[in-house]
């Protein structure tokens, strides 16, 4: 029997390591030889559901070695970001929820790319489909990856079909939004206290036309915002290391329900301010709604091209 990796990015966040633990124990109860598999660094939700639900995550420490047959990839679409050891031509499976033409990348693969508010949405349908359930551990960190990614409902990406799922892992499993609420509260209280590490754990590049690169932060509360300078050196020096030509922070406040975006770059801020419709005022933009980096994305390209 193939032996099938289930994994995401590197350095993934709860939505990607929801989806491959809840997918590859899915299919090992379908009978495959499947395991899921985090590479990197884990964010601060999920070591919240770590630490105060004792969930285990299986991480893989070897980033390189290449033992697999199959590979799937969840909450990703292109070979961009992810691990060493996936090897494009045997990507067999995506399950993603934004936008891109991975069916360009992976010619085998069977491609499941609907853009809705979480890919742990998308597994956890296969789960309502079924009569396996997930496991409890696995459960807890779909439930706050839907909501996560869906920035408690308010993200415009958020569907019904967030919310169904959602209410699905609550009947099954007795969950309660009280657990949501204080996962964001160990997250931000985790940022506040390490913005550097945070920053650094997040930072993602991309390829507009000009290299950038792109950092996202999600608290509850604008608190953080009174260290402004902290959090400018901080994007600034952490810039410094790679070749980008510029780059911006989008930070999300949840409980006002808005993104603050910082950029350094007057080339950047023109970009962003025509992409957003937003206005910079010392290198700072506020949104009246929440957005996410991966709505952001789409936007600049635009601009740039």
């Amino acid at each position: 029997m193939s032996r099938t990796l289930v994994t995401a990015k590197v350095n993934p966040d709860i939505d990607g390591t929801a989806s491959l633990l809840a997918y590859a124990h899915f299919l090992k109860e379908h009978g495959q030889d499947a395991e899921g598999l985090v590479f990197g660094l884990l964010q601060p939700e999920t070591q919240y559901f770590i630490e105060k639900h004792n969930v285990f995550v299986p991480k893989e420490l070897n980033n390189g070695e290449n033992r697999w047959d199959n590979y799937i990839l969840v909450d990703a679409s292109s070979m961009k970001g992810m691990p060493k050891a996936v090897v494009a031509d045997r990507v067999i499976e995506i399950i993603d929820h934004r936008e891109g033409e991975p069916e360009k990348e992976f010619s085998r693969a069977n491609i499941q790319n609907e853009l809705i508010g979480a890919a742990a949405t998308l597994v956890t349908e296969r789960f309502m489909k079924d009569t396996i359930k997930p496991l409890p551990g696995h459960a807890k960190l779909l439930y706050g990856a839907i909501y996560h990614n869906s920035l408690n409902f308010t993200a415009s990406n958020a569907s019904p079909r967030d919310r169904h799922a959602a209410a699905f892992l609550e009947q099954e499993f007795g969950f309660k939004e009280q657990m949501i609420h204080e996962m964001f509260l160990y997250a931000t209280d985790w940022i506040n206290n390490n913005i550097e590490q945070a920053l650094r754990d997040d930072a993602k590049e991309y390829d507009i036309g000009i290299p950038i690169r792109a950092y996202q932060l999600v608290v509850y509360g604008s608190e953080i915002l009174n260290d402004k300078e902290i959090i400018e050196d901080r994007v600034a020096k952490l810039s410094q290391e790679v070749g980008a030509r510029w780059s911006f922070l989008n930070m999300i406040d949840l409980e006002a329900k808005k993104s603050h975006i910082f950029c350094a770059s007057p080339e950047g801020q023109k970009l962003l301010g025509s992409s957003l419709g937003c206005v910079f005022k010392s290198n700072w933009a506020e949104l009246e709604i929440a957005v996410l980096r991966k709505q952001i994305m789409p936007k600049l390209r635009m601009a740039v091209n």
